[in-house]
């Protein structure tokens, strides 16, 4: 009996021992599972809050590009895809006027916001070759964008209207738009039409939009993608030529029982054939100026926008400008203002100005564009102030000038902080040397001969910036280079005109004289038989002068 009762304690004893360590192990297990599934509820809650930020992001991030289009007043041409994508084809033409297919008017005819967006102004255009490996967003400023964290903050558009007040400010908040496109395009530019008469699918370009899009310069793109991207090119020829399907440029030689015409009609056909190889170059159907240039063999997407109106720009003539003599013209103003006004409606940052005088062309970059903060602007309706930019030469020429008026320029260069008077600074030497050499040997004799011991020039203090009436600003041009100050134009004098021009030249202020562009007038400080006066001009002021409030442009001649 005492066996029996033994063992039944001792079972009994096991099964508490058992029914104990159970319950033990189910609470240390129930504890370990509510803290695994506390932390994946963390970090689930995590990637949901992750992924809504992000989708608040890209919509965001689309609202602003949105808003930049907005301002831009970006259309598309389609009549059912969002983007219009056409063919070019190379018209005749100096400037940034297209030829468009009749649907384009169609579509703008229809769109009646189209029709008076601009207020007067010729529709502006963005023409541009689409990057094959674009995908929105592209720009890093655009993908750092976050949507704010009050909800109230986004309810009001990002991008306002222009304010000249907060031109800095609006630059600043336009840039992540201007790097977005130029990732969306290999390059572009800005241009107007002059006709509805292409064919469907096609797009009429001249040579400087063409030229535009290919210049290696225009891609604005920071990264390496868009400049490795090989752009394939294509020249046009005649559309009434029976050939012009399928043209080849091997060598061709004309008989000898050929009529003149026949051998012209051979060497275009083989104008274009490297030398001392033989190449085959595509072609496609042209315009008035088939074969003249070449022009990108990829469709070009073309947007309807609104530029703002410019108010400055930066033009530099190129090298052969300089060779040409460019800064010998007397009549720069006008010389510009014509080939504005004949050949332009827009100026982006990266095209190229021509103008002609008296038979010689001179081509100048435009660097600078003033609202900046679209890269382009209008010139139509609007009075723009051109400034001439320095050309950049080699660096041989630039070493060479400067070994030849190192010892003149070493005297004289030097500035009175304290006093505010400003010594000559020396002639400037960075276009020169492309200049003619006998005119650079005459310069030289006339330096040497008006190279005094300067003394300190009192320079006039210039107006205050927000004074606009009764001021002038006034363009000094000489042979080295150019200087601007601005003046008031009933309390300066000529003298004071004049001591600016001595300190820009390091000259003495009579050894030159002052002449502004046709209506030709001539300033000077002494007597001479082309004045009207036996009398000095120093002391009249400058609205005695002639010179009026605004813009002149005055050129250095010697005496």
């Amino acid at each position: 009996m005492d066996f029996e009762d033994a063992a039944v304690r001792l079972a009994r004893d096991q099964s508490k021992i058992r029914s104990r360590n159970n319950n033990r192990g189910g609470i240390g297990i129930s504890e370990k599972a509510k803290r695994q599934a506390e932390y994946q509820k963390k970090i689930q809650a995590r990637l949901r809050e992750e992924r809504e930020q992000k989708k608040r992001n890209e919509a965001y991030q689309r609202k602003y590009v949105h808003d930049c289009q907005r301002l831009l007043k970006e259309k598309s041409l389609a009549s059912i895809n969002e983007r219009l994508f056409l063919t070019p084809t190379s018209i005749y033409g100096d400037g940034d006027k297209l030829s468009l297919p009749p649907s384009v008017l169609e579509t703008l005819s229809n769109n009646d916001e189209s029709m008076s967006v601009n207020g007067g102004n010729p529709w502006m255009f963005r023409i541009g070759i689409p990057n094959p490996n674009y995908k929105f967003p592209s720009s890093t400023l655009v993908q750092a964008l976050e949507a704010p964290i009050n909800e109230e903050d986004n309810d009001d558009d990002m991008m306002d209207e222009v304010d000249d007040d907060e031109e800095q400010y609006q630059e600043q908040q336009m840039k992540p738009f201007l790097q977005e496109l130029s990732r969306k395009y290999i390059s572009y530019t800005h241009c107007t039409v002059v006709e509805f008469s292409q064919e469907e699918g096609n797009i009429g370009i001249p040579v400087r939009i063409a030229q535009a899009l290919l210049d290696p310069k225009n891609r604005h793109d920071g990264t390496t993608t868009s400049s490795e991207i090989k752009i394939p090119t294509t020249i046009t020829v005649d559309p009434a030529s029976s050939s012009s399907s399928d043209v080849t440029t091997t060598s061709i030689v004309p008989s000898k029982d050929d009529s003149e015409k026949e051998k012209e009609m051979q060497v275009e056909n083989t104008s274009f054939a490297t030398n001392k190889e033989e190449e085959v170059v595509e072609r496609t159907p042209g315009h008035i100026a088939w074969g003249a240039f070449e022009i990108p063999d990829v469709q070009l997407e073309i947007t309807m926008v609104q530029l703002p109106k410019g108010t400055g720009c930066t033009l530099v003539p190129t090298e052969e400008a300089v060779r040409n003599d460019f800064y010998g013209l007397k009549d720069v103003k006008i010389v510009l203002e014509q080939s504005l006004i004949r050949t332009r409606a827009t100026l982006t940052i990266g095209d190229v100005v021509s103008t002609w005088h008296r038979g010689k062309k001179f081509d100048l970059d435009v660097t600078k564009v003033i609202p900046s903060y679209f890269r382009g602007v209008t010139c139509i309706n609007t009075d723009i102030e051109v400034e001439i930019g320095e050309t950049k030469i080699n660096n041989v020429a630039k070493n060479e000038e400067s070994d030849n008026n190192n010892s003149n320029n070493s005297q004289s260069k030097a500035t009175n902080e304290e006093t505010g008077f400003r010594l000559g600074t020396g002639k400037k030497t960075t276009t020169s040397s492309l200049l003619k050499e006998d005119k650079g040997e005459k310069e030289a004799g006339a330096l040497k001969q008006t190279s005094v011991n300067m003394l300190p020039i009192s320079l006039l203090p210039e107006p205050p910036t927000d004074k606009k009436d009764g001021v002038c600003t006034v363009q000094i041009r000489y042979s080295g280079g150019n200087g601007k100050r601005r003046f008031s134009i009933d309390t300066a004098k000529v003298k004071d005109l004049f001591a600016f021009a001595s300190s820009l030249m390091n000259r003495d202020e009579r050894s030159f004289q002052l002449v502004t562009r046709y209506p030709r007038k001539e300033l000077h400080l002494i007597e001479t038989n082309k004045s009207n006066s036996n009398k000095s001009m120093a002391e009249l002021t400058l609205n005695q002068a002639g010179l009026q409030q605004g813009q002149e442009m005055l050129m250095v001649e010697d005496l």
